[in-house]
């Protein structure tokens, strides 16, 4: 063999070993990324469910919200909790019913309105009435947002009567008291 022979003998073996040792470190990592991702997916699937449930058992909205200031007994409790069982998904349908009467753009354009009074130094209804040009809403779409302000205030005031059989008249004055401040 020739000396040049030997070289490109060497040459290729040599590169051939250094292109195995490449190969390996790389297929090393990408074991090694791929374990991990694996794992990082196994926790994922088990998490995940258990953060749905979670949600699923958040307490369902209430038409009633005590004070932190009275203090109730435990049938009163019981009693309150009965009336947010019975009107809380009633408040929700009419919530619903009365956001789906406004379009996305409109709530988008009264929005904006109020942004643009309370930066102006509006306050009260100068920001009601700036919001209410902007908003452009037809006549059927006020004559249903009626209707569902008219249902609501018909439900809240079938709460209120109803919690005021419960409370006492020192709890009722405690509530009353609090408004006005």
């Amino acid at each position: 063999m020739t000396k040049n022979s030997i070289l490109l003998i060497f040459t290729w073996q040599t590169r051939d070993v250094i292109r195995d040792n490449f190969l390996t470190k790389n297929t090393i990592k990408m074991k090694k990324i791929m374990h991990t991702l694996s794992i990082l997916l196994l926790v994922f699937a088990f998490a995940a469910p258990t953060f749905a449930v979670e949600k699923k058992n958040k307490k369902a909205t209430s038409a009633i919200k005590i004070p932190k200031g009275i203090e109730l007994t435990d049938e009163q409790k019981s009693k309150v909790d009965a009336l947010n069982k019975e009107f809380g998904p009633k408040l929700v349908a009419c919530r619903k019913e009365a956001a789906s009467v406004i379009s996305v753009d409109q709530k988008k354009a009264r929005s904006e309105a109020m942004k643009a009074a309370k930066a102006a130094g509006k306050k009260g209804k100068e920001i009601k009435a700036a919001a209410e040009v902007a908003f452009k809403v037809t006549e059927d779409q006020k004559q249903k947002l009626t209707e569902c302000k008219k249902a609501m205030g018909a439900l809240q005031k079938e709460i209120r009567s109803q919690l005021a059989g419960i409370l006492t008249d020192e709890q009722k004055a405690k509530l009353k008291g609090g408004k006005k401040k």
